[in-house]
């Protein structure tokens, strides 16, 4: 079923509140700027979204904003990529247009608010002892991450600074996130490179709908959670 079915079905007031907190979930799997588990994550700040149905509407209406600035950024880009294609003859998008459609972003009027919200999450989750950091990752490269994002952290609103240097080292991060998962090196090592990579990912595209200069010439895979 589309997105507006369900989320028609969110709307419904003769629906039980676990049918409508299904319907919202089911949307969520269809749009979902951060992965599904991190969306929900997101979600969940503006209620319950299992069992308080005006929850599930208000979380719904904010997933909506996003998918609607979404669509438009989407329309944007296919016309100034049939532009290039026929004027410049450029078949192929850029680096940066790659990257920027790849990456984990929540566009739209709520943009600064949710990347700020959930790199502050992720930032206060428990950080491994300085031993640990020695014995299972980069521990350089973490200090080098949370450096920005504590200064990103530190005012209300996008730091292209942090951003800018968050985008140099995210190739370095994205591997560093397969390694993990792909060497199956523990749930622990694995769960924060996902995190840092994440952050990074959030600080970084914390900034206006278009592509805008990215990360050398590495596109990131698509959002997991």
């Amino acid at each position: 079923m589309s997105f507006t079915v369900h989320a028609r079905r969110v709307r419904d007031e003769r629906l039980s509140p676990a049918r409508r907190g299904a319907a919202l979930s089911s949307a969520v799997v269809l749009y979902r700027p951060f992965g599904f588990t991190w969306t929900h994550a997101y979600l969940s700040l503006f209620g319950d979204t299992r069992r308080d149905p005006r929850a599930m509407v208000t979380a719904l209406q904010v997933l909506e904003r996003s998918r609607t600035a979404r669509t438009a950024e989407w329309a944007e880009f296919s016309r100034r990529r049939t532009t290039e294609k026929h004027e410049a003859h450029r078949r192929t998008p850029s680096a940066a247009d790659r990257a920027w459609a790849a990456a984990p972003r929540w566009p739209g009027p709520d943009l600064h608010h949710a990347h700020r919200v959930m790199v502050l999450r992720w930032s206060c989750l428990p950080t491994p002892t300085a031993a640990e950091l020695r014995r299972e990752g980069p521990a350089e490269l973490e200090r080098a991450v949370m450096t920005q994002v504590d200064a990103y952290l530190a005012t209300d609103r996008p730091n292209p600074g942090a951003a800018a240097v968050l985008g140099g080292l995210l190739p370095r991060l994205r591997e560093a996130a397969a390694r993990a998962r792909d060497e199956r090196t523990g749930n622990r090592a694995a769960a924060r490179a996902g995190r840092l990579r994440m952050m990074a990912e959030l600080v970084h595209w914390d900034r206006g709908p278009g592509p805008g200069p990215g990360p050398a010439e590495h596109a990131p895979g698509p959002a997991r959670p």
